[in-house]
């Protein structure tokens, strides 16, 4: 018997390892097609990521303040992405808290003067939107834009009908095991088990989604470090208050779209538990994984939304 060939490669991009999977594929394709991925993303850190000095946020970002400054399409997209995603949430996901979490980053207590000041450059309705010309205006002087958040889930809602109009049939692509996008089966005929590990256990599994065609995400105020030292600390902003979360909480989201789980995955450690109820009524075919470390305990909650009857 022929053993099935998978082609697996890795690239650097958006400050993550991508890895890609492609089982059951001639070699020639199979690298034409990592070409295709590796170039899409790419470009895209070109256009919408920080981790990019020549990048088109960058220069948006350093722009002279209270012009209208023209925006490219792949940034006008991530940026309507955002404002609706801002409204959907009432504020509570914002791609402006990147000078919050710098002070954060910089001060384990700062003054509140100071925390009041920071605040002054942060809110996504200090933006100005002018649609028919696709231009946008800060209405606040030293803003920022990041959209780190949702950039990889983003960059894979691109990459999955390329992959699906090349004719693949089966793929894994990740951005570091925190954002994955499943197509097809496994070659072993079932959909795909994207594992959520437990962080203080890292060999042992939380949850094992059964993934096809979908996506899962994950976000936290902590993740494993690549050099094998546990846990690390990550600081998530509650755009209400300026504070950072408290807790050591990590959400994996299970959904059709790796730009929508990476939203309900920030949000979720963001939002009150009555918050959250309301906003689940308008998702529908998420799975949401919610982790709570606690000194050698973790406690999990899944929530299933069904998706809706046709």
């Amino acid at each position: 018997m022929i053993e099935p060939t998978i082609f697996s490669d890795t690239f650097y991009a958006m400050g993550s390892h991508c890895d890609v999977v492609l089982p059951n594929v001639d070699a020639d394709f199979a690298k034409r097609i990592f070409q295709q991925i590796k170039k899409e993303v790419e470009h895209l850190e070109n256009s919408i990521s920080r981790h990019s000095l020549v990048s088109s946020i960058w220069e948006l970002t350093h722009a002279p303040k209270s012009e209208w400054l023209k925006v490219e399409d792949e940034l006008w997209e991530i940026l309507t992405v955002s404002n609706d995603f801002f409204q959907i949430s009432s504020g509570a996901f914002d791609v402006t808290v990147a000078p919050l979490q710098k002070l954060w980053y910089e001060k384990e207590h700062p003054e509140e003067k100071e925390l009041e000041a920071i605040r002054e450059k942060c809110g996504f309705d200090k933006i100005e939107f002018d649609t028919e010309n696709q231009r946008i205006r800060f209405k606040q002087n030293e803003m920022e834009l990041d959209f780190s958040s949702i950039e990889k889930g983003f960059a894979l809602d691109i990459v999955k009908p390329m992959l699906l109009d090349e004719g693949v049939k089966q793929a894994i692509v990740s951005f570091d095991e925190d954002v994955v996008l499943a197509i097809g089966y496994h070659p072993n005929g079932e959909p795909w088990p994207i594992g959520i590990r437990n962080q203080q256990k890292p060999n042992d599994f939380l949850q094992v989604f059964q993934v096809s065609g979908e996506t899962v995400t994950t976000s936290g105020t902590t993740f494993i470090r690549d050099d094998g030292e546990g846990m690390k600390s990550r600081i998530v902003i509650s755009p209400a208050t300026g504070l950072p979360v408290e807790g050591r909480k990590t959400v994996s989201v299970k959904s059709p779209s790796a730009t929508m789980g990476a939203f309900i995955s920030t949000i979720w450690l963001i939002l009150p538990e009555n918050d959250k109820g309301i906003l689940a009524d308008q998702f529908s075919g998420v799975e949401i994984l919610e982790c709570e470390y606690q000194d050698n305990d973790v406690i999990t909650k899944l929530t299933i939304l069904e998706k809706e009857d046709e």
